[in-house]
């Protein structure tokens, strides 16, 4: 396993802990540029080479997104059968190229998943089709008795938002908060780490692995109707160092309108963080972060129905797709290289965003 400063996992001896939720490994390596940076529980590797070198299952790319393609490339040249990157899979336009090359023959293809752990975030998609498993724990309504979405046709628009609560400094400006503890951020976001990217991307995923399970297809447009910084300004043409703190996009998913609301300075208090699916009977599907898990919804005149689920997503997302005898590697290994290349393309599309929004570079 590959670690990084922003890596969100927790460890002890044999086990991986996130947000109250436990799974029990075998004894694990990493490696970290920071060399004064250790964990409990991991094996420190004195290079890149040395962990690569170690019989590996599952190897996990955590760094900063720059450094992913090059540590990815490391690892296809060795036998490690499971490659797992966190998003965004690369971070520039000519990196895609690139990364395209290397994936070109199947047999590396399906090797590496790139992951969004929103990916995992299902519960709009199974309320849709009128399946709310044993995950999913009804809040005292009746069930289902009929899916709501039949066709895509059933549905007239898709939003898509992240909204995070932030602070203030001393100068009364906006800050960001740490999405786990609550407390300031004390990273300098700079572009391409704007919303943009480091936000969109969770939204896409989820909003397209939605719409694609529902029926409809890969296809995606999109353009930047606002963008402001941390500040409230305009991003400038010209403007290469200045992260984007809010932006409003809008286009067509799968044929479908769309809108995506990201903003890493909602204010005190604000967090909304999911996706709302609009049906052409005039009820409305939505999923949203609630304090300790995930609040699906099917609001109509007549009253709302919820389902709650508990847990983190991050943990959902790894104990249900890559760890484990039900990994998705193991149950649909066709599928690692098709996600693989769905999260490339919201990544192209998002980067090119940039360029439009900056001018080229």
């Amino acid at each position: 396993m590959v670690l990084s400063a922003w890596g969100p996992l927790l460890k002890r001896p044999g086990f991986l802990r996130y947000s109250g939720c436990l799974y029990r490994f075998q004894p694990y390596g990493g490696y970290d540029l920071n060399a004064q940076r250790t964990l409990p529980g991991v094996t420190r590797c004195d290079s890149l080479a040395a962990l690569l070198a170690k019989p590996i299952d599952t190897l996990c790319i955590t760094t900063a997104s720059l450094q992913h393609l090059s540590v990815l490339e490391a690892a296809l040249s060795t036998p490690i059968p499971r490659i797992v990157v966190e998003k965004p899979v690369v971070a520039t336009l000519g990196q895609i190229q690139y990364l395209r090359t290397l994936l070109t023959p199947a047999e590396q293809a399906s090797r590496v998943l790139a992951l969004d752990h929103w990916m995992a975030r299902d519960g709009a998609l199974c309320l849709a089709q009128g399946k709310m498993d044993k995950r999913w724990l009804a809040e005292g309504q009746d069930e289902l008795t009929a899916p709501p979405v039949t066709t895509l046709d059933d549905i007239v628009g898709i939003e898509g938002f992240l909204l995070e609560p932030s602070g203030f400094n001393a100068a009364g400006e906006p800050i960001a908060l740490n999405f786990a503890t609550g407390e300031p951020d004390t990273r300098q976001f700079r572009h391409p780490d704007g919303v943009i990217m480091d936000v969109g991307t969770h939204v896409l995923a989820m909003m397209r692995e939605t719409v694609r399970y529902l029926g409809g297809n890969d296809t995606l447009q999109l353009k930047v109707l606002q963008a402001k910084d941390r500040l409230g300004r305009p991003i400038a043409i010209g403007d290469t160092q200045t992260a984007e703190g809010e932006a409003h996009l809008q286009g067509t998913l799968g044929g479908l309108p769309v809108n995506l609301w990201l903003n890493k300075y909602a204010g005190p208090g604000v967090e909304r963080k999911g996706i709302r699916l609009h049906l052409r009977d005039g009820r409305m599907i939505s999923q949203n972060r609630g304090p300790g898990g995930e609040r699906v919804e099917l609001i109509s005149g007549e009253g709302t129905m919820r389902w709650t689920r508990e847990g983190a997503v991050y943990a959902h997302c790894l104990g249900e797709h890559i760890f484990g005898a039900n990994s998705l590697f193991a149950r649909a290994p066709a599928e690692v290289a098709r996600l693989t290349q769905r999260r490339i393309a919201e990544v192209e599309a998002l980067l090119q965003l940039q360029q439009q929004l900056r001018g080229a570079h």
